[in-house]
């Protein structure tokens, strides 16, 4: 259905993207860590057969990105339902560079109308797992959100699938408001946070500027707080 390319090992090992299951202890912390939020957001979810969640931060540098990657793959290790992957940061895309790909269509062109949106996504190698994303930079970004192609991808996406998750990777929320024109299309977003990274004004700014958007939950990144404790 999907064009098919295949991921980069390398470039996911390099990104933190974790593509399999793996056996040793740290690689097992992480897939737990995402497990974790997979759990959370399902009981946010509720009894919704199809959802569309935005991952989004406050700022630059902050994780939203991988999150949105490795909590895809963890969806679709549940093999419950398809995920479908869509890059939005379109001023700094970042999906297909963590995977190593290029995309035979990039999804901003089939937001400008060059392109059906079947021909924005592709597989990777994953069950289950389906990206539309790209390398290119769109200061026009704005635009691109706003007209009608976007709702008509939500709308393609459920009308193939009825059942489809969709994880959105955002724009942060501080430098545009582009993550505020695509928020009204999703179900709920979750808010990335980065310890070290995120600053104190920088979280309420996100966190004003996200009132009356349904918030599933905020996820914590490159925290120093570890257990080796199973019930920690």
């Amino acid at each position: 259905m999907f064009a098919v390319v295949q991921a980069d090992a390398r470039s996911c090992e390099r990104a933190r993207v974790v593509l399999s299951e793996g056996s040793d202890n740290s690689h097992s912390k992480v897939l737990d860590s995402y497990r974790i939020v997979r759990t959370r957001l399902r009981r946010a979810l509720g009894t919704r057969d199809a959802a569309s969640i935005g991952i989004v931060s406050a700022g630059r540098n902050e994780g939203k990105s991988l999150t949105s990657v490795n909590l895809a793959l963890a969806f679709a290790r549940e093999r419950k339902q398809n995920v479908y992957l869509l890059d939005l940061d379109l001023r700094n895309p970042t999906v297909c560079g963590m995977l190593g790909v290029v995309p035979n269509v990039e999804i901003g062109s089939y937001l400008a109308g060059a392109a059906p949106p079947e021909a924005a996504f592709f597989t990777f190698g994953v069950e289950g797992v389906a990206v539309a994303g790209g390398t290119a930079r769109h200061v026009n970004s704005s635009e691109l959100l706003s007209g009608s192609a976007l709702p008509q991808m939500f709308q393609y996406l459920h009308s193939v699938d009825p059942r489809a998750l969709v994880l959105v990777d955002l724009p942060p929320l501080l430098p545009s408001a582009d993550a505020l024109i695509v928020a009204p299309h999703l179900t709920s977003t979750l808010l990335v946070v980065s310890e070290g990274v995120t600053r104190r004004d920088q979280l309420q700014r996100a966190g004003e500027m996200l009132s009356g958007v349904n918030v599933a939950g905020v996820v914590m990144n490159r925290s120093r707080e570890a257990s080796d404790n199973y019930y920690y």
